[in-house]
C-alpha cells in the first residue's frame, strides 16, 4: 500500500499546483491577534509564524504554532524589546533584542531548542541583527566592525565572517536573507554611494544590477533555492520603487511596489499602492484582498514579508473594527481544482480497485 498513498499524495499535490496555474487559488485568512509593529514577518513550511508582538510586559518576539502563540521573552534580563524575523524548518528562529524599538544596544539572537543565546557579530559596539536563517542553521545579519564600519556577515558552524561590500572591506552592507546552498542576498552601497542588491556565493559580491540602465537603485530582499532574487528597483529619491524578480543575471520589472518574498515554485509576494500582492508567471500580479474567501469579510491587507513553499503568506492587515493584526494567508483551491482532484482520487480508486480484483 505505500505506493497507493504515495500516488494519492502526489495526486493532491497536483490540484493545488493545477490550482495556482488556473489562477483558481483563493485564501482564507486567520487572525494572529494585534501585533506590536504590525508585523508578522517570518513563516516556514509547516505554517509556524514568527514577528513581534505586544505581551505586555514588552514587545516581545512571538511563535505562532498550531493556534498557539508563544512568548519568546528576550535575550537579557532588563530589556523589553525583541523581534523575530526569520524561522526555519526546524523551528529554529533569529532575531534582534534590546531596551526598546527605539534604542540599543541591540543583539542578534538565535532561538533553538526553546533557548535565546547571542550570534556573535563582528566585534564592534553595534552588535547588530540576525535576520535570516536557512535549513542548514547558517544564519546572515548584519553587525558592526571595531572600525566603526557595519556590514553583512554569515554565521556558520560557530564562526561568523565578514561578507565585506561592494567596494570591499570599508563599505556598508546588510544581508537580508540566505537559501540552502549559502547563497547570500541584501544590499550594499557601492563605490557612488548608492544602495545595490547584491548576491553573495563562494566568498564573491556581485551587483545584480537594476530596472533603469545601472545608474539607480535597488534592494534585494530573499533568494529562493533555485537563486531566483526578489526586492525593489528605483531611480531617485522623487521616483516611486518597483518590484521586481532576478535570475541568471535578467532582473524582470513585476509593475509598482516593493517585493518581499519568494517561494521554491517562483511565486512572489510583496507590497504596493493596493496592499498586499501576490505575483506568479501565469496570473502577473494579483492583489491579495480579491483573493480572501469569507473568511476574510471585513479585512484589509496591508503588507507581508514572506512565503513558505506550501504558499502559505505572513503578513498583516487592518480588521472590521479599525484594529492591525497580524495573519496567516493559506491557499485553498476554488471549483476546478476541486474538480481536478475528484477526478484523481477516482482514477486512483479504480486503478487499484482493479489491481485487486486481478490479484484475487
Amino acid at each position: 500500500m505505500k505506493w497507493q498513498m504515495i500516488a494519492l499524495a502526489a495526486i493532491l499535490l497536483l490540484a493545488v499546483v493545477f490550482g495556482n496555474a488556473l489562477g483558481d487559488v483563493h485564501y482564507s485568512l486567520t487572525d494572529l491577534g494585534p501585533l506590536a509593529g504590525n508585523d508578522a514577518h517570518g513563516i516556514n513550511d509547516s505554517g509556524q509564524v514568527v514577528g513581534t508582538k505586544d505581551f505586555g510586559s514588552g514587545s516581545h518576539a512571538f511563535l505562532y504554532s498550531g493556534g498557539t502563540m508563544s512568548d519568546l521573552g528576550t535575550l537579557y534580563s532588563g530589556q523589553n524589546y525583541s523581534f523575530a524575523v526569520d524561522i526555519n524548518n526546524a523551528g529554529q528562529i533569529v532575531g534582534i533584542s534590546g531596551q526598546t524599538s527605539t534604542s540599543g544596544p541591540w543583539y542578534p539572537f538565535l532561538y533553538s531548542g526553546g533557548v535565546m543565546s547571542e550570534v556573535p557579530g563582528l566585534g564592534g559596539t553595534y552588535h547588530g541583527s540576525a535576520t535570516s536563517i536557512n535549513n542548514l542553521g547558517q544564519v546572515v545579519g548584519i553587525s558592526g566592525r571595531p572600525d566603526g564600519v557595519t556590514q553583512a556577515f554569515l554565521y556558520s558552524g560557530g564562526t561568523t565572517a565578514d561578507l565585506g561590500s561592494l567596494t570591499g572591506t570599508g563599505g556598508y552592507s546588510c544581508a537580508y536573507d540566505i537559501n540552502d546552498h549559502t547563497q547570500i542576498t541584501g544590499v550594499s552601497t557601492d563605490v557612488n554611494g548608492r544602495d545595490r542588491g547584491f548576491l553573495w556565493q563562494n566568498g564573491t559580491m556581485t551587483d545584480l544590477g537594476d530596472l533603469y540602465g545601472g545608474s539607480s537603485y535597488t534592494r534585494a530582499y530573499n533568494i529562493n533555492n533555485l537563486g531566483q532574487i526578489v526586492g525593489e528597483s528605483w531611480q531617485d529619491s522623487s521616483s516611486p520603487s518597483h518590484a521586481f524578480i532576478w535570475q541568471n543575471g535578467v532582473m524582470t520589472d513585476l509593475g509598482l511596489g516593493l517585493a518581499e518574498g519568494i517561494n521554491d515554485s517562483g511565486v512572489v509576494v510583496g507590497e504596493n499602492t493596493n496592499g498586499l500582492f501576490v505575483w506568479d508567471s501565469v496570473n502577473g500580479m494579483q492583489d491579495a484582498n480579491n483573493l480572501l474567501d469569507s473568511s476574510g469579510a471585513g479585512w484589509t491587507l496591508y503588507g507581508c514579508r514572506a512565503i513558505n513553499n506550501l504558499g502559505q503568506i505572513a503578513g498583516w492587515g487592518e480588521d472590521s473594527s479599525g484594529q492591525f493584526h497580524g495573519v496567516l494567508l493559506t491557499p485553498v483551491p476554488e471549483a476546478s481544482s476541486l474538480v481536478l482532484l475528484g477526478m484523481g482520487v477516482i482514477g486512483f480508486l479504480t486503478y487499484t480497485w482493479r489491481q485487486g480484483k486481478r490479484m484475487a
